[in-house]
C-alpha cells in the first residue's frame, strides 16, 4: 500500500508561488464562513445521524479555512475572514458582504466555505464570477471549470491513469463529482458514475476509484479490491482531538489498494495547492508548471536521501560538542535551531525531523532505528545548496561551528 502525501504537492506549489511573492504583496483574498447553527451545539442535545453529519461538515469547514489561511499567507497574500452567525446574519447583510468583495480592488478572490444555511444559498450568485476562485457559484468562469477539490481529485487520478484505465467515481452525480468526471473526460480518461445507494461492488469494474460522497466510512473493505489507486475526498472531523478525521473510505480498507490518498493528508493539502495555483493565475496570469505526484515523490525522496545523513551527523556532533545549544521544550524532545532550519529529535519514537525555522511543516522525518526516511517533502534546490555547505563545515578540520552559525 502506498499512502499519497498531498503535502508533497502543496509544498511544491507553495515554493513555486513564492517565486512571485513580491508581485503578490498587497493582494487579498476573503474567506466567508458560517458558524454552525446553535441547535447543533446545544449541550445534551440528541442529534440525528443527519445532523451529526452536518455538525461534522461545519467543523470541517473551520479546519479547511485554517488551512487556506496558512497556505495563502505563506505566499504573501493577505487573508480576510468573514465569520457569520446564522442566527444574527440577515440575507441582506450577507449580500452586502459579497457586494463589498466585488467592489474591492485589493480583494482579488473570494471563497465561501460550505456548508451555509439554505436561506443564503441563492445569494451566492451575487459573487463576481471572476473572483470565484473555487467555483462556489456552481458555474464556470473564464479561468476555471470546477471546484478546487474536483480538480485535485482528478489530477491525482491523471498521475496514475493508464491508456486502458477505467475510473469509478462514487458520488459522481454531485457537484464535486461532476467536476471530476468532466476533467477526466476532457483528458480522454474513461470513467463511470456510482451513486450513493447503488451497488458499490461495481467498483470492481474499475482499476481506479474516486469517492466524493462525504459519507464517512461508506467505502469498506467489501467494496475495494487491488485497485491501482483510490482517491478519498471526504473529511469528517473526529469527536475529540484524539480522534483521527474520517474519510469516505473506512480505515480498515486502507491496506487493500495499491495506492490511496489518506485522510487527513491526501486531498486536503492537494486542494490547498490548487487554490494557490489558481490565485497566481487569476492575479498574474501565470500558469505554474504542471506537477506529477509520482515524479515529485521521487525527486523529494532523492533529495532527502542526500540530506538525511548530513542532518543526522550534524545533530549528533552538535549534541556532543555543544550540549548547551540543545533546547528541551518537552519531555523526551530535543531541538537544535538555527537561522534557517530546525532539527527535532523525539526520544520516544527515535525520530529526527527537519523543518524550516519559520514553518511547522516537516521536510524530512527519519526513523533512526532503521534509518528509514518516513517523510520527504518541500525540499528545494536552495535547500540542497545550503545543506551541502553545512556538510562542508562538518568535514572541515576547523572547530565545529555552534548552532548559531551552522547554516552559513
Amino acid at each position: 500500500m502506498g499512502l499519497i502525501d498531498g503535502n508533497i504537492i502543496k509544498e511544491y506549489v507553495k515554493n513555486e508561488c513564492k517565486k512571485y511573492q513580491e508581485q503578490l504583496q498587497g493582494t487579498e483574498i476573503t474567506i466567508v464562513r458560517f458558524n454552525p447553527p446553535a441547535y447543533l451545539l446545544a449541550e445534551n442535545q440528541q442529534l440525528s445521524d443527519r445532523d451529526n453529519i452536518k455538525k461534522g461538515m461545519y467543523k470541517a469547514a473551520l479546519t479547511s479555512e485554517n488551512q487556506k489561511v496558512a497556505t495563502f499567507e505563506s505566499i504573501g497574500v493577505k487573508v480576510n475572514r468573514e465569520i457569520l452567525s446564522p442566527e444574527t446574519t440577515t440575507v441582506e447583510q450577507f449580500e452586502n458582504i459579497l457586494q463589498r468583495i466585488n467592489q474591492s480592488e485589493q480583494v482579488k478572490a473570494a471563497i465561501i466555505q460550505f456548508p451555509i444555511p439554505a436561506e443564503f444559498e441563492d445569494s451566492i450568485q451575487i459573487l463576481s464570477p471572476e473572483k470565484d476562485i473555487d467555483i462556489v457559484r456552481e458555474s464556470p468562469n473564464s479561468l476555471f471549470n470546477a471546484p478546487a477539490t474536483s480538480e485535485g481529485v482528478a489530477r491525482i487520478i491523471e498521475c496514475y491513469a493508464q491508456p486502458d484505465s477505467n475510473v469509478a467515481v462514487i458520488g459522481g452525480g454531485g457537484f464535486i463529482g461532476s467536476g471530476v468526471i468532466n476533467y477526466l473526460e476532457s483528458k480522454n480518461i474513461n470513467c463511470f458514475v456510482i451513486e450513493y445507494g447503488d451497488d458499490l461492488s461495481r467498483t470492481r469494474e474499475a482499476d481506479i476509484v474516486a469517492t466524493v460522497t462525504g459519507v464517512p466510512g461508506l467505502t469498506t473493505a467489501y467494496v475495494l479490491g487491488q485497485h491501482r489507486l483510490v482517491v478519498d475526498s471526504g473529511f469528517f472531523p473526529g469527536e475529540t482531538k484524539q480522534d483521527l478525521p474520517k474519510g469516505d473510505v473506512d480505515r480498515s480498507a486502507y491496506n487493500i489498494p495499491q495506492n490511496i490518498t489518506p485522510v487527513p493528508g491526501g486531498i486536503g493539502p492537494t486542494e490547498m495547492a490548487i487554490l494557490a495555483e489558481r490565485f497566481v493565475k487569476m492575479e498574474l496570469r501565470i500558469e505554474l508548471p504542471k506537477w506529477n505526484y509520482q515524479q515529485l515523490q521521487q525527486e523529494q525522496q532523492q533529495r532527502a536521501t542526500v540530506l538525511a545523513p548530513i542532518a543526522i551527523t550534524l545533530f549528533q556532533q552538535q549534541t556532543k560538542a555543544y550540549p548547551e545549544s540543545i533546547r528541551r521544550p518537552k519531555e523526551n524532545l530535543e531541538v537544535l535551531q538555527g537561522n534557517h532550519y530546525k532539527l527535532s529529535y523525539n526520544r520516544n519514537t527515535q525520530a529526527l525531523s527537519l523543518s524550516r525555522s519559520n514553518e511547522n511543516t516537516t521536510l524530512i522525518k527519519i526513523n533512526l532505528v532503521n534509518n528509514q526516511i518516513e517523510i520527504a517533502r518541500g525540499l528545494t534546490a536552495e535547500d540542497m545548496n545550503k545543506w551541502q555547505q553545512i556538510q562542508a563545515l562538518i568535514n572541515s578540520p576547523r572547530q565545529y561551528p555552534n548552532d548559531r552559525s551552522f547554516e552559513r
